[in-house]
């Protein structure tokens, strides 16, 4: 870094400064004095910031690796091209934004009927960390070892160490569990929240079916039904404050004129859905499912259904067809945490022993809500196939083809467009068997991570060197496997 983390606190004084709501006070107190915190902007534009990051780094290459899209101008990315990926983002104003609320709340002597107007400080801190959990997973998931202990605390420290990625994943947890307990529904929520809009019980599904999401990634490491990971995940289904199953439940991001939805920054003709996908959902066989999937009326534009096949240097998209205008469109809402999504992962759970769950019937909520959802938030009507499409799904199962592999195809096709959340669940998984690029300029396999930003090697070279450490094979390439995935 870690010049990057130099600009953090002149990241978290731009993040003050420029929120219109500041209330100035009297003209005549001490314009040098230090003013009242203002952490319902600094919160609000963490949870802005994270959820307009654009871009290739921040939001096209996983979609990419998944191969739910193709490129047909630029195809580097599409082919692995190797080149160093940008964390900036990730750290300056939305950690560090969320990290400031952390700090003034846990300060007594900030505690002025001010900042309490902005939210119970309890309740402050506790969306807080639990937020700063969803942006630490996508860094380490992206990276592998990653800086987390001592990235935060500023300056005079601009080269933290990298913790190992398991430390990470048992912090994360540790950390979502003790805010989750720390929430009190009887207490204003923030009202910086532009998630749940102050709603404490949503916080607090939210917050177990996060620690579901975590516990289940680390199955590979952590398979037996009796071991932490399972455990985890069992005490956060059992929880009283219950976990996300319905449409009300669910995490979404939602736009403005003023802060718009991330895909209308990039060229529209560049990407198209890949012939893969289009042909999954086609029931043409690409996966094990071969019914007609209606949510290709919702992911697809129209008038046709069929993809550019994945992975060639030089594409044409001529007839084919690109992601919805429904949903790349500068105002659609995109998908956080949603029933659908929870819904698969206790099937999964179920299908490794962790629970005692009904697997079929949990893979059949997790489709039926995925249909909800959509129809919920795009307008669409293709609820009334749901059931039809679910049965089918759950028929087949049988044989080579296990519950595990359709579960793990749904969460593809759940996931949409949530392109980290699906390139971790593959990566995982293995599931579905997807096909490299033809015209590869790696070594031929999909990426597994991205390459460290091109200063660490610099800056911060002996953390650098402990973040080549926890990769499998140790070296800074697309194709190293992160330590759960190991």
């Amino acid at each position: 870094m870690m010049k990057n983390l130099k600009y953090i606190a002149l990241g978290i004084l731009l993040s003050l400064g420029s929120c219109d709501t500041i209330d100035f006070g009297d003209t005549n107190e001490n314009p040098n004095g230090a003013g009242s915190p203002y952490t319902a902007d600094l919160m609000a534009g963490a949870m802005s910031r994270f959820s307009t990051l654009t871009g290739r780094d921040y939001l096209t290459k996983p979609t990419l690796y998944v191969q739910w899209q193709t490129q047909v101008t630029y195809t580097d990315e599409m082919r692995y091209g190797e080149a160093a990926s940008s964390w900036y983002s990730y750290y300056v104003q939305t950690l560090s934004n969320l990290q400031l609320i952390v700090d003034i709340c846990s300060d007594q002597s900030k505690i002025t009927p001010a900042l309490i107007t902005q939210g119970d400080p309890a309740n402050q801190i506790a969306v807080a960390k639990i937020f700063q959990a969803v942006i630490f997973k996508r860094l380490t998931d992206t990276y592998g070892n990653v800086p987390y202990s001592e990235a935060l605390k500023g300056l005079p420290n601009v080269s933290p160490k990298y913790d190992t990625q398991e430390n990470i994943y048992k912090g994360l947890i540790a950390s979502v569990k003790a805010s989750r307990d720390m929430l009190k529904s009887t207490a204003a929520g923030p009202t910086g929240d532009n998630i749940y809009a102050g709603n404490i019980a949503k916080w607090k599904k939210f917050a177990n079916s996060l620690i579901m999401q975590l516990s289940l990634q680390l199955s590979k490491k952590y398979p037996a039904a009796d071991g932490y990971a399972a455990t985890e995940f069992k005490s956060a289904l059992a929880n009283a404050g219950g976990v996300i199953t319905t449409v009300a439940d669910e995490a979404w991001f939602t736009y403005t004129d003023d802060f718009q939805n991330p895909w209308v920054a990039n060229r529209q003709p560049d990407y198209f859905l890949s012939k893969e996908f289009t042909d999954a959902l086609n029931g043409l066989g690409t996966t094990s499912n071969t019914a007609l999937d209606a949510r290709v009326n919702v992911f697809a534009r129209y008038p046709t259904r069929q993809g550019v096949p994945y992975g060639y240097k030089n594409g044409s998209g001529t007839g084919k067809t690109g992601m919805s205008t429904k949903i790349w469109t500068k105002l659609a809402p995109l998908p956080l945490l949603t029933a659908s999504y929870t819904y698969l992962n206790r099937a999964e759970a179920a299908s490794l022993g962790w629970t005692t769950e009904s697997v079929t019937d949990m893979l059949t909520n997790g489709i039926t809500l995925s249909y909800n959802t959509l129809d919920n938030h795009y307008a669409t009507t293709i609820s009334s196939s749901a059931a039809t499409y679910a049965a089918a799904r759950v028929a087949s199962i049988s044989g080579s083809v296990t519950a595990r592999q359709v579960i793990a195809e749904e969460k593809w096709v759940a996931l949409f467009p949530s392109g980290f959340d699906a390139w971790a669940e593959w990566r995982r998984t293995n599931f579905p068997r997807l096909t490299p690029a033809a015209n590869y300029l790696n070594n031929g396999q999909i990426p597994r991570r991205y390459i460290y930003p091109t200063e660490e090697s610099s800056l911060n070279g002996a953390a650098y060197a402990t973040g080549l450490s926890g990769l499998a094979p140790t070296s800074d390439n697309n194709t190293s496997k992160v330590w759960w995935d190991q």
